[in-house]
């Protein structure tokens, strides 16, 4: 499944690029502008091992990272559960303890200006994305999760004590909050 995964994302990167001759710089750009200015208001991080830190905090925080794209229907679609958990973090009743929320860009370097900050910033949500444009997802899938196939949207909940993982989207926003206590009470 990883393999078909990465032929599809191969094919629609040469096919784009075909059509942008800018395209192969654009994740210089994005890079280039994430270090120099703040046109970008969330990390974009090009390779896997600049992100992995984010998936090895150990502490008493519970950390909820979900891999998303603005490409992605079932994922927007989603979204609103996050923004939810987001919102009632901001506002706790009496939780015991802390818990994070990072969603991970999947979109495609050259999209990020054009679409995700946009999207982000509608939502308000620069505080809670990163964008990860590492496209060699063969290579790192497997870091996040021998679990996880490459399909998004993909959500993994971690503490210090255990990891669980989902595959696809959420049903609901109870089925998120399940995911997370279940990794709370470890």
């Amino acid at each position: 499944m990883k393999i078909i995964l990465h032929l599809a994302v191969v094919a629609v990167i040469f096919g784009c690029s075909a059509k942008t001759p800018e395209a192969p710089s654009s994740a210089a750009a994005v890079n280039s502008a994430a270090a120099v200015n703040d046109s970008i208001p969330f990390p974009v991080y090009m390779s896997y091992g600049e992100f992995e830190p984010h998936l090895l905090h150990s502490n008493d925080t519970t950390y909820v990272v979900n891999f998303w794209a603005t490409w992605c229907k079932p994922c927007v679609e989603e979204l609103p559960f996050f923004e939810k958990l987001i919102t009632a973090i901001a506002n706790p009743n009496g939780a015991s303890k802390p818990i994070k929320v990072l969603l991970v860009s999947m979109d495609f370097p050259k999209d990020i200006m054009k679409k995700l900050i946009p999207f982000v910033a509608e939502r308000k949500l620069e505080q809670h994305v990163v964008a990860l444009g590492d496209l060699d997802y063969n290579a790192w899938i497997d870091k996040v999760s021998t679990e996880w196939d490459g399909a998004i949207p993909f959500t993994l909940v971690y503490n210090k004590n255990g990891r669980m993982v989902k595959l696809g989207e959420m049903a609901d926003y109870e089925e998120l909050v399940k995911l997370v206590d279940s990794v709370v009470e470890l």
